[in-house]
């Protein structure tokens, strides 16, 4: 590396990258919890950086291309949709290997929440996949932090520490969506029991869908996958059982039943009921 690609160190060793960079540091008696920040796009394989400790927890999303972290001692390749996060005891630097050239955003942050999970192991560092379609909010957040400080004012340290909190849960969401399995299997959950709690619905998969904010071609493998019914039918079906249990359990009159669900007109619901279960809703098992 050469001596104009290091414009200044500090104890804990932080290299900058050359001044026509994009980056961001914040003065040493600033307050900030916010570090540094970083973003564009870099090709490390004539930019690396030794291996060093931070002043902070510094965090990398990749967005494009799969350079090379030296974590430990040990080369990692990453790629697109990775976030990195790293102690500040953790010493690491960028390797110097062909098709390093990336995009990405990097924070580093100063402090954080005491109770925020990965805050206690200042010497570790762990490596998640954002899930496709989830790394705008990363983006958003990197944005709002770097406009900030590119407009210093009085309120900035107030708007940071707001940055960092939302930074915080973002975190700790992937790495619970991570820990939970399977995402679909929780959307149906959510969209089982948007269901069973709005069985007067009268559109009610167009309604789903906003709520989910999915297609409705989506919701349909969605339920296709988890119960080899259609959207359609899932909830005709809950509905059908519900006006079963209100009238035989709690002995209420079709017009009610079919009111409570609905229907326009009672005779649509008896014509609904009788196809579903054989019978009128009139006759009681």
């Amino acid at each position: 590396m050469t001596n104009d690609a290091i414009l200044e160190t500090d104890y804990r060793s932080l290299y900058l990258p050359t001044k026509d960079r994009s980056f961001w540091k914040a003065d040493a008696d600033s307050g900030s919890q916010l570090g540094y920040l970083a973003w564009g796009r870099r090709d490390f394989s004539k930019e690396f950086l030794p291996e060093c400790q931070h002043d902070g927890w510094v965090c990398t999303v990749i967005e494009e291309g799969t350079p090379s972290m030296v974590i430990r001692g040990k080369t990692v390749r990453l790629a697109p949709r990775q976030l990195v996060f790293i102690g500040p005891d953790c010493p690491f630097g960028w390797a110097s290997i062909d098709d390093s050239n990336c995009k990405f955003l990097q924070w580093m942050w100063t402090e954080f929440s005491s109770d925020f999970s990965p805050n206690a192991d200042r010497d570790g560092h762990f490596i998640r996949r954002i899930p496709r379609g989830k790394s705008q909010p990363f983006r958003q957040n990197h944005n709002q932090c770097r406009r900030e400080v590119l407009d210093y004012n009085e309120r900035t340290l107030k708007y940071l520490h707001g940055c960092r909190l939302i930074f915080e849960i973002l975190v700790e969401r992937l790495i619970e969506s991570e820990a939970g399995g399977d995402q679909s299997e929780k959307r149906f959950q959510q969209a089982q029991q948007w269901m069973k709690t709005h069985l007067d619905s009268k559109e009610p998969i167009a309604r789903l869908c906003d709520y989910l904010d999915v297609s409705q071609s989506s919701l349909y493998r969605l339920f296709k996958a988890a119960t080899n019914r259609s959207p359609a039918d899932f909830f005709h079906c809950l509905r059908m059982d519900h006006a079963a249990r209100m009238l035989n359990e709690r002995g209420m009159q079709v017009k009610e039943v079919a009111f409570l669900l609905g229907y326009h007109h009672f005779n649509d619901f008896s014509r609904a009921y009788k196809a579903h279960f054989g019978h009128p809703p009139s006759v009681r098992p």
